[in-house]
């Protein structure tokens, strides 16, 4: 990725994007053992940004600057200038069974969001509209705090 700041002031947006990779690892860590779906909505008036990624297995460290993982912390940091993100978390854990959570990002902090607050944003996006009953296997929590 080239839009990491290579000048003096990088030194902010390294502590800046340090900030997302822990925000980022704190939600897996929360979302427990399995394989992890997460995905960053960034909206503002004049612009959409999706950022997705697939954690399975270990955290994988932020040496990788063309990593999913890292584009999406990226992502979380542009909160820091005053634009709020969703960052959903989507679970697929050994038995089958899928847990879905999500939290409101403003300036890299998490605000959980309640289950139905997560129900809407896994049911409703500009590619979907799921009114439907979802499937048994699937469960929608409250996002625990991010410590």
């Amino acid at each position: 990725m080239t839009d990491f700041p290579t000048s003096d002031r990088s030194n902010a947006a390294r502590i800046l994007a340090r900030r997302s990779m822990t925000l980022v690892r704190a939600v897996a860590r929360a979302a427990g053992e399995g394989l992890h779906h997460l995905t960053v909505v960034l909206a503002t008036p004049d612009e959409f940004s999706e950022a997705e990624c697939i954690i399975n297995g270990p955290v994988p460290d932020e040496s990788d600057a063309n990593d999913p993982l890292v584009y999406a912390a990226y992502t979380l940091a542009v909160t820091t200038t005053g634009v709020n993100a969703m960052l959903a978390a989507r679970t697929m854990h050994p038995d089958g069974t899928v847990r879905f959570m999500s939290w409101m990002i403003s300036d890299l902090t998490a605000y959980p969001a309640t289950a139905e607050q997560s129900r809407v944003a896994y049911c409703i996006g500009t590619d979907r509209d799921i009114t439907a009953p979802l499937p048994p296997s699937l469960s929608i929590v409250d996002a625990p705090a991010l410590v």
